[in-house]
């Protein structure tokens, strides 16, 4: 999660969808007060190396009018807790942005990250006993109501959303950051995937039935 003052934007950083990436690339326009959460070592690491900002004022954190806001932020801070505790000022006038990815490509991804195929778990199996990673980032960046956020990049289509939203410069820094990338293996597309997991495609469905609607997701089979 990133407050950058110099661009006012605040990312709120939904999971599985490239977010680390994105914060690597903002850190390099933020400036001495902006808040930065922390990442990984891995991650801190090449943020370094591109000569970014790292972690800072994400705990009792210090604001620009001179006021403190106590308490911390967190990598995947929700929209309803940032919003209690960034002056009103800023909510209001900085966009608030967040990337969204198909809910069915996300979950394969987790799959693979969290070692399902290692583990010799399906993927039908893994999804059926995790149903709560299923719809957690509507949680944290929710499409409608108080806590909606201004701009929802989608992930299919990054490159494009960004310019349209004129986050150009950011997504030129991000081309090179390759975080948290190589763990799923190239054939493990939606469609083969889902196709030995009809279970879990209802279940999805089901669950992430507002998301699907709002940017037009295929629901595979």
């Amino acid at each position: 999660m990133i407050i950058c003052h110099p661009l006012r934007i605040i990312f709120i950083k939904t999971k599985k969808v490239g977010g680390t990436s994105f914060e690597i690339a903002l850190s390099g326009f933020c400036g001495p007060d902006c808040v930065i959460t922390p990442l990984v070592a891995p991650d801190e690491a090449l943020r370094a190396r591109l000569g970014h900002r790292g972690a800072q004022n994400f705990e009792n954190t210090a604001w620009p009018d001179g006021s403190r806001s106590p308490g911390r932020f967190a990598a995947h801070s929700t929209a309803a807790e940032v919003r209690a505790a960034v002056p009103a000022a800023i909510w209001r006038g900085y966009r608030k942005v967040t990337i969204w990815r198909d809910p069915f490509d996300a979950l394969i991804s987790r799959y693979h990250w969290r070692g399902g195929d290692r583990k010799g778990l399906s993927f039908n199996d893994f999804v059926l006993r995790n149903r709560g990673l299923i719809a957690v980032n509507p949680a944290i960046a929710p499409l409608s109501g108080p806590d909606r956020l201004d701009t929802y990049l989608r992930y299919e289509r990054l490159a494009e959303d960004m310019a349209d939203a004129g986050l150009g410069e950011v997504w030129q820094a991000m081309e090179g950051v390759r975080a948290k990338a190589g763990v799923r293996p190239p054939e493990a597309t939606v469609e083969a995937v889902y196709a030995e997991a009809p279970e879990a495609a209802r279940l999805v469905a089901e669950l992430c039935a507002e998301e699907i609607a709002a940017f037009g997701y295929a629901v595979p089979g």
